[in-house]
Parts: structure tokens; sequence; C-alpha cells
């Protein structure tokens, strides 16, 4: 079927369930930014392949929205079809609020599946539509209509983390999430987000893609942990050590039956960004219950990272900064013997390396190597057949990251593969300076991620330009490599606190031209206390060498070369004992001190 036909299957169901139009979402029932193809339903449906997106369908027409990252790709996607590309932000464009305002009519129903939208997002559209005398009900008209195409949801066998890897065992983490609810002023917690549930209880699977973390939930009270996991998935002795923290086994799909049973009284604590319509709609309709809508404390308990965790970061860092200098080598060798390469040859050449390195598992996000205009688009994804071959000339970007045993990774180089303009040594000089801005900075201990999201922008901003995302995210420990709660963006309020870890990517991003980013995951740490207060600071974790040839080393000032000669210093020194002597000599040259 086309992508048109698909959509007037949509329409032709939802008028057959009584509605008069469709909303779906890239959501999943743990509100995941990684889905299982099990949950793709957009995707499907539209043949946009990007996050974070809504479609929304009506009996004349459609339309699907998509955040900054994807504009050009959303573009590219839904030509030819009938769906129009919504630019959420972009000046003009209406939010999906206000088209639903502008085409629909008092008396009409829409229709969603509540099992997989968050239940702030169900109310604000549920409140959007009764403004216009609409209604929106939960009911999935969806899954019957790619039930023979549909993949399966995933049942990898599950494992748990040692103490040794993660510095507390789940019945300290379970002590630690109690005190949170306390304060709170709750007495449950309803777990939904993957990475919650696997930073719980030291779990994880292989169920999603680059993201080792298992379909499940938790339920935890005062006194018990119930964990909701499809029975036969975990081993008999990793079954008892969870018995033996306090944990009880339930089957997956047997959550809302145990919410609508539970009879004695409990304050639950829900974040409604992040539990699903269905589930709150059933805590709820339970008398026992009173559902208090919060933050789940587990968020910011795992967004610190503690000692143990750090320390195998850094070992981690240094296993995939020991990979990222051999497959440069290997890149720097084919494009001097005039070897041709594609885009998804980089993805082959970076699996090869890290695979060398002990405890590797698997990539942490699909590899993103982009080559010229192509990095224009933030998350681009090369595809065999349909990538474009790496020319003698411009940059090619590299984005990709690696899941070890003892940590999660994400970097970004971007690569002169021949000669550049002067706008792309421009680019790539002002991008740099934004890179060192972020990671200079030093702040007062009540600074938020989005007080610091200027430092890197400045430099930017200071030609005009911007990059329509946030600057960093933090990245979970062998977890997901997007994790909250800390953030460098303009609307996040959490407070930096040491522990924290955060990417720091900034870029330039021209459509049709170029893109460039450069991208270290850094540590939040102390800086000590005076008169004024109490000081932070970053310090990278990543250790792999920038490419200064493109820059223009005029336009830097003493302090951002000071800084480049520093981190530079460091990374020779980390990497080096682990390099052999014609890599320790390459490692050297490409880290050796600059000046003006």
């Amino acid at each position: 079927m086309t992508t048109n036909e698909k959509i007037a299957a949509l329409r032709a169901a939802a008028q057959a369930a009584g509605a008069d139009g469709v909303i779906l979402m890239t959501s999943d029932p743990h509100s995941g930014e990684y889905l299982p193809a099990h949950y793709c339903s957009l995707t499907h449906f539209s043949g946009f392949t990007g996050e974070n997106s809504t479609l929304v369908v009506t009996g004349t027409g459609s339309a699907l929205w998509v955040d900054g990252r994807f504009y050009v790709q959303a573009d590219k996607q839904l030509a030819g079809t009938e769906i129009q590309s919504m630019h959420a932000g972009a000046a003009g464009v209406p939010t999906v609020e206000e088209y639903l305002k502008a085409n629909v009519q008092a008396g009409q129903t829409f229709v969603t599946d509540g099992s997989c939208m968050p239940t702030k997002v169900f109310e604000q559209y549920r409140n959007t539509l009764a403004s216009c005398g609409a209604a929106l009900k939960s009911q999935d008209v969806v899954s019957p209509l790619w039930a023979d195409v549909r993949p399966a949801l995933p049942d990898t066998p599950c494992f748990l983390l040692s103490r040794e890897q993660t510095g507390a065992t789940a019945s300290e983490k379970l002590t630690a999430v109690r005190a949170e609810l306390k304060k709170a002023g709750a007495t449950a917690l309803a777990v939904t987000q993957l990475d919650c549930v696997g930073w719980l209880l030291n779990l994880r699977a292989h169920d999603l893609p680059c993201t080792p973390l298992a379909i499940a939930y938790a339920f935890v009270t005062m006194d018990s942990c119930t964990l909701f996991l499809a029975p036969g998935r975990l081993c008999d002795d990793d079954a008892d050590v969870l018995t033996a923290q306090g944990v009880e086994i339930r089957p997956y799909n047997s959550l809302l039956d145990f919410v609508r049973g539970l009879t004695g009284k409990e304050t639950v604590l829900i974040a409604p960004e992040a539990t699903n319509y269905d589930l709150y709609a059933a805590l709820e309709a339970n008398p026992a219950l009173t559902v208090l809508p919060g933050t789940d404390p587990i968020t910011a308990l795992k967004g610190v990272k503690n000692e143990v965790e750090l320390a195998n970061l850094r070992e981690c860092h240094i296993r995939d900064g020991v990979a990222m200098v051999r497959f440069e080598m290997d890149l720097e060798q084919a494009l001097a013997e005039g070897k041709p390469l594609r885009e998804c040859d980089i993805d082959t050449m970076l699996h090869r390396r890290r695979a060398e390195q002990p405890g590797f598992d698997e990539e942490s996000f699909g590899t993103i190597a982009a080559y010229g205009p192509n990095a224009a688009m933030m998350h681009y994804q090369a595809r065999p057949g349909a990538d474009s071959p790496i020319e003698p000339h411009g940059f090619l970007l590299v984005d990709c990251g690696g899941q070890y045993d003892c940590g999660t990774t994400d970097i970004t180089r971007t690569y002169p593969v021949g000669p550049l303009t002067d706008n792309e040594r421009r680019y790539y000089t002002w991008t740099l300076q934004s890179h060192i801005g972020i990671a200079q900075a030093v702040w007062l201990d009540y600074c938020t991620g989005f007080a610091l999201d200027s430092f890197a922008r400045g430099p930017l901003w200071k030609h005009r330009i911007n990059y329509r995302c946030g600057t960093g995210h933090s990245v979970g420990f062998m977890s997901s490599v997007h994790e909250g709660p800390q953030s460098l963006r303009p609307n996040n309020p959490v407070i930096f606190r040491p522990g924290m870890t955060i990417t720091d990517e900034p870029g330039v991003y021209e459509t049709d031209e170029v893109g460039i980013r450069i991208e270290n995951e850094l540590v939040c740490v102390d800086k000590g206390e005076n008169q004024y207060g109490h000081w932070l600071g970053f310090e990278p974790m990543t250790f792999v060498p920038i490419d200064l040839s493109p820059v223009l080393v005029d336009e830097l000032t003493r302090s951002e070369i000071d800084w480049i000669n520093a981190y530079h210093k460091n990374v020779y020194e980390v990497l080096s004992p682990r390099l052999t002597d014609a890599e320790r000599s390459w490692l050297a040259a490409k880290t050796a001190p600059i000046a003006r």
C-alpha cells in the first residue's frame, strides 16, 4: 500500500468506530524515545522514520509535526503524499492544538490509542477538542490495520548488572526511592519508563535497538516492589536475586489488572508526561487509590552517577577513545589510497574497531555518517543503496557511540576529507568555539540547563547562527544514550549537581550546504567555594582528538587555545598507554599544541 492508501485506511477505520479522526504519536506504553518495531505505527502509516512526531488524520486532511532536527528529513520522506509536513516551532506553523481547533467541528470525536499516549499529552488534546465541542477517547483503531505485518513484542533474555558495575543493589535503590516518595507525600510509585525500571532493578536486556533495556514496568510501595515482565525472560538465578531483594515478578501484561485489584489505600505518584493514559485511567478508577501527579524520583536519582558508575564510565570512554583513534587512522589511510567510500562503509569501519575492545556489546545508537549536505539533517541515517559517496572535498560528520559492560558513549567528530571552502572553515571554527564555551563554563550551583545552554550558543549567535536543538543531553549508564532529567537546552529547569553527565554538542546546519558538530561527554564537578557561593564546572570524559586542520586559529582567543592544548594533552596521556608505537606517533601529531 502507498502512504496515501494507508492514511485512507486510518480514516476509514476511525469512521467505522464512529469517530471523525485519529491522532497518532511516535510513542509506546513507556513513553520511550527509541521504540521497538512493534510500536512504530506512525512510521508504518506515514513513512516518516524520525522521532518525536505527531500525526493527525481528519476526514479531509492529514498533517505530521516534527521538531527542528527532522525538518529536512520529513519534507523528503513525506513528499508526494497527502500528509503536510509541519515544522514544529517554526514561524507561522500552527501547533497540533491550533490545527485541531481549525479543523474540527462541534460534536466530532477523535480517537487515539491511550496505551501509547502520555497522560499529559492526552489531556492537552482532550482539552483542546473540548474547547471546540469535540471529544477525544482512547480506542485503538490502528493495530488491526497492520496486524499482518506488525513485528512481535521483543522477548530477549534479561540479565542483572552487578554491584561492581552499578555501585548499588536493587534493595539499596528501593530504599532511596522510598525516601523520596515519603518526601513527596506518596506511598507508591508507578514506574513506567524503561530506563527507570532498568536503573531501579539493575535489569537489562536487548529489547530495543542499541539500548540494552527490557520491556517492563514496576510498581513500588513502601513495603513491596512488583516487576511486570514476560514470563521466562529471567534465568532462575537472577529471579532469585530479585526475590531476595524484595521484588515480586508478575507477567508483563497483568499491570492493569493488578492496579484494578489493589485494595489497600495508596497515594500513587505518577509522572503525567511518562505514564500512558490507559494506566492513569485504571489508577483513577480504583477508589482505594489517590493519584498524585509529579515527577518520578528515579529520574533524578539516576541522573547523578555514583563513584562506581563514574569510574566505570571513565574506563568505558578510554576503550571508546582507542577505537575512535584506530577508526580515524583507517579513514585517513583509505582516503590517502583513494579507496571509494560511501557513508555506510563508515558504520562498518567503526563497528570493527569498537568490536575489538573488551566488553563491547553494540552501538549505543545507529551511527550517523553524513557526508556534505546530508549532515545538515541532524539525525540523518544513511541506508545501504541510498547512501552518498564520500567525495574528496568538504566534511564527513560522524556521530556514534558504544554500549560496553562498563558504560555508554556518545561522540561526534567532523572530519575534513579534502579541500574546504572558506565558509566551511568559518563554521567549523565557530562550532569549536561554541563547544569550548560550555566545556570551560564555571557557574554557581543554582544554575539550570536553561542558564548553561547560552554558554555554548554565544559564539554562534554572534554570527547570527543557531541550531534547532539542545546543546546537550545526559547519557545513561548501560542504558539509553539520551537520558534525563538534566540537559542543556532553553527550557530545561534542572539544576546541575556534581556527578551529572552531559554531552556538549553545538553545531552548524546549513540546508543543502553543510553540517558540522563536535561532541564530547562531560561530567559536572565541584570547583570549590568562596564568599560568592559554591562553584561547579565540567571535565571531559571523552578522550578523542579534535581535528584542528580546518580551524582558523587567528580567530581563537588565548583561553580557547589553552583549552584545546590542555584537552589534547590529556587525551594523549590517557590513551597512549593502550596504543601501539605507530598509533602513539599518530596521536602525538594530532594532539600537538597549537599557537597563533
